[in-house]
């Protein structure tokens, strides 16, 4: 029936609707506008095609076939699916009229301010010009970031990256530093002006990067790695418990520092800068092209 479905005019299947539902062909025709001879002609039309009756009509009157009841809710279902595809053809066209679209960002977490200022003044000029457009934002570890891009479950990435997969586009960002740094309750709080980098790193427990770090940027070899954690934030939170010492990005370190809850130790000898990038698919909508675009001048005109 499928094969022969594809076939019929959406007209005659319109018609065979309004026969069943005004009860006869002759009923039909003010709701038509057809004339009994057209409407009649859909019908057996109809019924030639699909090779079955679908009602029977006389001087008994007017009565569905069970085939012919089948039919009429199949029509049904496809007079929906028409006016389903109708609906979505003209929200695409909204969405196009003023450039909308869906824009899937993934973010390493605890990023630098300036790039949140960026990412806030693009997301408020985007709302305010094309007010159908949809943003989904999710932070990520690395390495799950690259997942999502490669998967196409995300458009663009930004974050530390430490394998470059040639499918995906590679743009710098920006360079953060990273500081180890220790918590209020930390021994080293206040002991920490004879601090040596081997003290550092053979005598306290440090916090473990889940996700792979770049062999350049090993610049310590800690003995003791007791935690392990894939988010900046988590991170944060096991050296405010005062038992670990670890890397966190400086904007954040230096917050906590600023409050007195956590103390930056051997700057200089052990601060390390990282690479960021925006990450994406070379193939791209155009309301996700803007908006990198868009992205891209206003943190670099910040950040200048």
């Amino acid at each position: 029936m499928l094969n022969e479905l594809t076939k019929i005019d959406i007209k005659t299947l319109n018609s065979f609707i309004a026969i069943v539902e005004c009860q006869g062909v002759t009923a039909a025709e003010d709701r038509l506008n057809l004339s009994t001879s057209v409407i009649s002609g859909h019908l057996s039309h109809l019924e030639d095609r699909l090779g079955m009756v679908l009602c029977q009509r006389g001087r008994s009157g007017f009565k569905l076939t069970e085939d012919g009841l089948a039919v009429y809710e199949a029509c049904l279902g496809f007079q929906e699916a028409v006016a389903n595809f109708q609906h979505q053809l003209h929200y695409i066209r909204q969405l196009d009229s003023v450039r909308g679209g869906h824009i899937r960002l993934c973010l390493s977490d605890q990023l630098p301010e300036v790039f949140y200022e960026a990412l806030r003044q693009c997301l408020a000029q985007s709302y305010s010009q094309n007010p159908l457009i949809h943003f989904s934002i999710d932070v990520q570890s690395p390495e799950r970031m690259l997942d999502t891009l490669l998967n196409n479950e995300c458009d663009i990435g930004v974050g530390y990256f430490s394998s470059f997969p040639p499918s995906l586009t590679f743009k710098p960002a920006f360079t953060e530093k990273q500081v180890v740094c220790c918590g209020r309750d930390h021994e080293l709080f206040r002991n920490f002006q004879t601090l040596t980098f081997e003290q550092l790193e053979k005598q306290y427990a440090w916090i473990k990067r889940g996700y792979s770090v770049e062999h350049t940027l090993k610049y310590i070899q800690p003995t003791s790695l007791t935690a392990t954690t894939y988010h900046m934030e988590a991170t944060a939170r096991l050296i405010l418990a005062g038992h670990h010492v670890g890397y966190l990005p400086y904007d954040l370190a230096k917050r906590y520092e600023d409050l007195g809850l956590m103390k930056i130790l051997l700057f200089d000898e052990i601060s390390y800068d990282v690479q960021h990038h925006w990450a994406f698919r070379p193939a791209m909508s155009k309301p996700v092209e803007n908006f990198l675009i868009q992205m891209i001048e206003r943190f670099e005109m910040i950040n200048s």
